[in-house]
């Protein structure tokens, strides 16, 4: 039995690097595929704008319309705006007179509940008829967007972008627009002090480590949380890793936040983000408070389900990365708590996580979120790379033991949660604009 289980440690770290690289290939060669992807089409979005259109010329990505007879109709440019999920494409109609005839989504990538909230037609139908050189570039003028700045703002930016080229392209007129400044206010400091406590807190010890992190969870729980609503989730890691970077001038602070769970992960083998910045994490611990979170899940049932959650983020990334929608990746019940606006799946998620965090400590943090996985994933590479083995050998259940009521209860939970995670997942794929 002892050298049976000698050969088990032995053999773990070396599965889990293979199933580490496979999954590294598997997810390589989606993002891949994704990304090449054919432009969408604009024939028809042209045609929406310009009903009589009927032959449609291409130059320089502004594309001359004409009728049947050949009479001139106008042109039509097509730009992008960066938003939350990555490029948002619109296409943009102007006439021989130089107003705006009208807007078309080509391609976006936003989360479909927000986007909804953005995609009413009040700001389209502003703009309709008025002359290209008299637009405002101002990001409130987006009517209906409350909740949603960061689409609104790649709405704007699309716009934008496709007057500039049409203006410069078809009337010879450049259109100045004023550089925008980057933004760094009390969000981008309150980052800087959250992870500056995480890092002082590795060197407290006893009660002003415990005070210094229940400091840190409050902060980030009214700042990160109830305010910005900018907790870090698996589609913003997702849109990092598929080239989609947002404009550091209006998201300096989640640079700082993804790179701040990213080099302390890496460096201090401690992930600093949730333990001191996870507005999430701290309204758990809030609750858990309150209950009492005094049952413990045992080691097995924990491995085990981090197994899982790892299997379930593996396929979150892998169908973000094949459709380049890096908000599919994203099942997080963040937003119907810290912005109150969810699907129906992620109120019974928020539910369930927080009725269990009364019982278990931070149980969403433990065992289903998936920037643990992303979190194991770094930490075993930073082992592997300092020639240490990985965190351990998965958990195996006991045969011969009956589970306890409460393993039961547990199991039943969990499955329920998961059952919520893969509706969740199946209902952004199913239903994305």
């Amino acid at each position: 039995m002892r050298a049976e289980a000698e050969e088990d440690r032995e053999t773990t770290p070396r599965r889990r690097r293979f199933a580490f690289l496979v999954a590294l290939v598997l997810l390589a060669g989606a993002l891949s595929w994704g990304r090449s992807r054919d432009a969408p089409k604009v024939e028809s979005p042209i045609r929406q704008i310009f009903p009589q259109a009927e032959i449609i010329k291409v130059r320089e990505d502004v594309h001359a319309v004409y009728d049947e007879e050949g009479g001139l109709l106008g042109w039509a440019g097509t730009g992008r705006g960066r938003g939350y999920g990555g490029p948002l494409t619109l296409l943009v109609g102007i006439d021989t007179l130089g107003k705006v005839a009208g807007v078309e989504v080509l391609e976006n990538r936003e989360t479909p509940i927000f986007w909804r909230m953005v995609r009413a037609p009040e700001y389209f139908r502003a703009i309709r008829g008025e002359s290209f050189d008299s637009l405002s570039w101002e990001y409130a003028d987006v009517a209906g967007v409350t909740g949603a700045t960061l689409s609104a703002q790649a709405i704007v930016q699309g716009v934008q972008t496709s007057v500039i080229k049409v203006a410069a392209t078809a009337f010879d007129t450049r259109i100045p627009v004023p550089p925008r400044p980057f933004e760094f206010g009390l969000l981008e400091i309150v980052v800087l002090v959250l992870f500056a406590m995480g890092i002082l807190g590795l060197r407290l010890r006893g009660p002003l480590r415990r005070r210094a992190r229940w400091a840190s969870q409050v902060g980030s729980l009214v700042v990160l949380g109830f305010w910005k609503d900018s907790p870090v989730t698996l589609a913003k890691i997702s849109a990092f890793l598929s080239g989609y970077l947002p404009d550091p001038r209006v998201q300096m602070a989640m640079y700082f936040l993804v790179a701040g769970f990213v080099l302390t992960s890496f460096l201090y083998g401690r992930n600093l983000y949730c333990l001191y910045a996870c507005p999430f994490g701290a309204a758990q611990r809030i609750v858990g408070v309150i209950g009492g979170s005094g049952l413990k899940v045992s080691p097995r049932w924990a491995r085990l389900l981090g197994g899982v959650r790892d299997v379930v983020v593996f396929a979150a990334l892998f169908i973000a990365f094949l459709s380049a929608r890096p908000v599919l990746a994203s099942y997080e019940p963040f937003a119907a708590l810290f912005s109150l606006r969810g699907t129906t799946l992620q109120w019974l998620l928020l539910f369930v996580v927080l009725v269990a965090s009364l019982a278990v400590r931070t149980p969403w943090c433990s065992f289903f979120c998936p920037m643990r996985s992303v979190e194991v994933a770094l930490q075993d590479l930073r082992n592997w790379m300092k020639g240490k083995g990985s965190g351990g050998p998965p958990g195996k259940l006991v045969a011969g033991r009956r589970p306890s009521a409460v393993e039961v209860v547990a199991a039943v939970s969990a499955l329920v949660v998961m059952g919520l995670i893969v509706g969740i997942l199946a209902q952004g794929a199913l239903y994305a604009p």
